[in-house]
């Protein structure tokens, strides 16, 4: 062998693993724009382009590593054999869910693949694989946005502005990402993990049985925004997009002179999904990615090796709230703040020191191989009993770190005004848009189940002149009457597609926030994933398959699932089951039916389209409000 082909390994180890780099990292990015188009993403061209440098950084390390292997006769094969191995090595450490193979094995043979056809290329012509690794990222990270663009399926920033009543206040609107009820000290939860909210909770109106109209993002801010039930506004898994028939909160108020601001490191809430509209400036926090390096190889794989991001977005969207309010002058008109944050969001560990380890000894890797399998379980992986042992309890510390963190940042928020001098004339309301399940029913995170957990929610108004401070609703409402609680508080018409009416009743002892109900409808590659028989836990009320309506009356609560043309109806007694362990409702028929007629009315009286009717984009037709069953309801007592 000769001196110069011995001194020269280092350098073709460099070009094979520069090769193999480039190849895997463009087979991860089109696996990665497919679920960005397949799920309608928020375009995260920025966060998406820097993975091609992490990879090939860590390809061309591997490839020195490895490059002695060219020392021998089949180098040139053995050296990107390992390579691949390697990989598969690392994505297999690094996956979300193991017993998966296609998640960790098929992309790095893909990119052995890739590196063979480019070594071909060059061959024939050397310009032409350097040409198609530079050309091929940048058309993959174009067609989100072209594709967008296309189908006209993005809403812009909101030009309309009127003039504001005189006197109009700030409205403050916070969203507590993913944070249960049942997690919030307010509620009687052991641990303090929410001072900031409980105080606030003091000082205005806390509502008790607050429920949210939906199990995930999405359809649960667009019912938020529009006043309407997911089914009714036709923004939920199934069609993945708020489109543009109804006037939201945020548009509402613009044309009314309120400026209009988003504050959100939620790519959900993002002109994406429409969620956007009527916000005159989106501070786009969510395009960092840092709430969703979960979903990605080399993010996972940076977090193993202990190079995690300090959290999920919040810091920044204070950072971005403070910037704003720094310079805003004091004569601006009033503002209608809409901030969401998502730190109790998955995945648990990825939080800042003090918050991550506040209820747990766990070492960082270890929160971290705990998070991750909590993770995979939400997405096909079945756990056996030795591991929801292993994980439950330290997913619980982890979450409430999470929910702490997200009660420190909203007290930075709040803190905005109080040191402005206004909070006292700022029309606050803060919610969670969903709950969170931590191992109840055997299952973790949210979207599928509609147990309370997912859907019982904290829920506070504050507004010293409207509303008298310590006020407790202890009655069920839902969250969808806070579109026109809002309008009433600010003394504004509320528009006649608002069919859900305002919660402000209620601090009467009057009956408001009905009807409550919750609707949760399939998502086809979520449900994929999970083999037949199989979900995020054990339960009725848990299927990844078909959609479920439910609908809470006093401490009853009734649930219809739908799934391939049959409906299958359970009952619960929250009161003497609040874990929803013991379908009642066969050994109720009475209550059961009376609970049916119930829902059959509000259905009618709200115009609701039937739970298996044709939900693609755009087919759900204006909701018709029936006046006999208003009438009948009136009767009963359920509205005034």
């Amino acid at each position: 062998m000769s001196q110069h082909w011995k001194s020269s390994f280092p350098v073709r180890g460099l070009a094979s693993g520069a090769a193999y780099g480039m190849s895997i990292s463009i087979v991860h990015l089109a696996m990665g724009i497919f679920l960005i188009i397949a799920l309608g993403m928020a375009p995260l061209t920025w966060f998406a382009a820097r993975t091609i440098p992490m990879e090939l950084g860590l390809a061309l390390l591997v490839g020195l590593l490895w490059s002695p292997l060219f020392l021998l006769g089949r180098g040139a094969l053995l050296h990107p054999v390992a390579l691949a191995l390697t990989w598969i090595g690392l994505e297999r450490w690094a996956a979300i869910d193991p017993s998966k193979l296609q998640m960790w094995l098929v992309p790095p043979l893909a990119g052995l693949l890739l590196a063979w056809l480019g070594f071909r290329l060059w061959r024939l012509r050397p310009w032409l694989p350097v040409g198609l690794a530079v050309l091929l990222p940048v058309l993959l990270l174009s067609i989100p946005p072209i594709k967008q663009h296309l189908t006209g399926k993005v809403s812009g920033p909101d030009t309309a502005h009127g003039t504001p009543p005189e006197g109009a206040p700030d409205v403050l609107f916070i969203v507590m990402d993913t944070v249960r009820a049942q997690s919030v000290s307010a509620y009687g939860y052991e641990r303090k993990t929410t001072p900031n909210f409980d105080a606030l909770a003091s000082e205005g109106a806390l509502f008790t049985q607050a429920t949210a109209s939906a199990t995930w993002s999405l359809p649960a801010h667009a019912a938020l925004f529009t006043g309407q039930f997911p089914s009714q506004n036709n923004a939920h898994s199934e069609t993945r997009y708020l489109d543009d028939r109804l006037p939201t909160l945020a548009s509402t108020l613009a044309e009314q002179g309120w400026e209009t601001l988003c504050f959100t490191a939620n790519p959900y809430i993002s002109d994406s999904f429409g969620l956007t509209r009527g916000f005159q400036w989106s501070d786009k926090a969510w395009i960092t990615g840092a709430g969703g390096r979960s979903f990605t190889f080399i993010y996972r794989l940076a977090d193993n090796l202990g190079f995690e991001a300090r959290d999920k977005g919040g810091g920044q969207v204070v950072e971005n709230l403070r910037d704003w309010m720094s310079t805003r002058p004091a004569d601006d008109p009033p503002a209608f703040v809409f901030v969401n944050f998502l730190e109790a969001h998955f995945p648990f560990h990825q939080l800042p020191d003090g918050y991550r380890d506040a209820y747990t000894d766990l070492s960082v890797r270890e929160m971290r191989a705990v998070g991750q399998i909590a993770t995979g379980v939400q997405f096909g992986r079945q756990l056996t009993d030795e591991e929801y042992q292993r994980i439950h309890q330290p997913i619980i510390d982890m979450y409430d770190g999470g929910v702490l963190y997200t009660d420190y940042l909203l007290g930075q928020v709040v803190d905005l005004w109080r040191q402005r001098g206004t909070l006292d004339q700022t029309l606050v309301v803060i919610l969670g848009d969903h709950g969170e399940f931590t191992g109840e029913h055997g299952s973790f995170g949210h979207h599928d189940p509609v147990y309370e957990q997912a859907l019982h929610v904290p829920y506070l108004l504050r507004y010293p002149s409207r509303i008298p401070a310590g006020s407790v609703v202890d009655q069920p409402v839902s969250t969808v009457g806070t579109f026109a609680t809002m309008m009433d508080l600010l003394d504004l018409p509320t528009p006649s597609t608002v069919l859900m009416e305002s919660l402000l009743p209620a601090l009467e002892g009057r009956s408001a926030g009905q009807p409550v109900l919750a609707e949760r409808f399939e998502e086809h590659m979520l449900a994929s994933r999970f083999a037949p028989g199989t979900a995020n836990g054990h339960g009725v009320l848990l299927s990844p398959r078909g959609r479920y309506r439910t609908y809470r009356q006093g401490d009853f609560k009734l649930a219809q699932w739908w799934e391939g043309g049959v409906t299958n109806t359970y009952l619960f007694d929250l009161a003497n089951d609040p874990a929803e362990e013991t379908d009642i409702a066969a050994r109720d028929p009475q209550k059961l039916r009376q609970m049916e007629q119930e829902l059959e009315l509000w259905e009618s009286s709200k115009g609701l389209p039937p739970l298996d009717g044709d939900y693609s984009l755009g087919s759900t037709p204006a909701p018709e409000v029936g006046d006999a069953a208003t009438e009948q309801l009136r009767a009963l007592g359920y509205i005034e």
